[in-house]
């Protein structure tokens, strides 16, 4: 019985089995790796100037907003000054607050960290706050964490800074909000975010009873405040004591023995 010819369109070494192989590894690789590494940019402002100033804008006397007394007696505000750079979808579970590099990042509400650490699917360094009553927050792409599980927290509380962690186009904080489980939108309870950059999105803000050092590499663990350094006191080096010449014992020279010499000619 006469076997079948092979394709001549089908290779027939067989190290084309091996060769692709090693290309669908370096395509997992690739693609697992690009997703820890940030990607540096500035987040695109999505709607028009012209269009986003039709919408009231959020003042400091409307920094925070409380929930019904009917769904939870907690009073929610900003994580950070900024503008809302990208909405909340079906395709992204949250809203990104843009604003600069290191600012500090305060949770929306108080509450307990649930969670605190490094994200493997793209959202970096993350930090999530049980705030009770079914609520929780997550903040993403951080550059430092100040914090750590099971850590109490209140509004005043800096949790970390922005930062550029994971898959980002620019500095910002992703916010995600969750009630009993279910993925919600942060904008119907947060203050009112503009849709474009202002001068004040870029300044720090308020006080808080631990300060957190800005700038500096990305951490994955919690950062320990440094210790209180006393500055060290320079003493002035001993002038030495002139030296008294007269203190010294008088060089005396010997005389020459010449009888030793004379006794040569006798």
């Amino acid at each position: 019985m006469q076997k079948g010819r092979p394709s001549k369109w089908l290779p027939s070494s067989p190290h084309f089995s091996k060769f692709s192989n090693k290309i669908a590894l370096g395509l997992f690789l690739a693609t697992f790796l690009l997703n820890l590494q940030p990607q540096f940019g500035y987040p695109p402002i999505t709607q028009s100037k012209a269009l986003a100033q039709q919408q009231p804008e959020a003042t400091s006397a409307s920094q925070t907003q409380t929930v019904g007394a009917t769904e939870s007696p907690l009073t929610f505000q900003l994580p950070h000054p900024g503008y809302l750079s990208t909405h909340f979808s079906s395709f992204h579970p949250g809203i990104d607050i843009a604003s600069g590099l290191g600012m500090p990042i305060k949770p929306i509400a108080k509450g307990i960290v649930s969670n605190a650490g490094f994200n493997f699917w793209g959202l970096g360094l993350v930090v999530e706050v049980d705030h009770g009553y079914g609520y929780k927050s997550l903040y993403a792409h951080m550059g430092k964490i100040y914090t750590q599980k099971g850590a109490e927290v209140s509004e005043e509380s800096i949790l970390g800074e922005i930062g550029l962690t994971g898959h980002t186009s620019g500095p910002h904080t992703h916010l995600e909000v969750t009630k009993e489980g279910s993925k919600i939108d942060p904008v119907a309870f947060l203050p009112t975010l503009r849709n474009y950059p202002a001068e004040a999105d870029f300044k720090t803000y308020g006080t808080a009873t631990t300060q957190a050092p800005v700038g500096g590499p990305a951490s994955f663990f919690p950062q320990k405040p440094k210790p209180t350094q006393t500055p060290k006191v320079e003493l002035p080096a001993p002038t030495p004591a002139p030296l008294d010449l007269n203190i010294l014992p008088a060089k005396t020279t010997k005389a020459p023995d010449i009888t030793k010499k004379l006794s040569l000619f006798n």
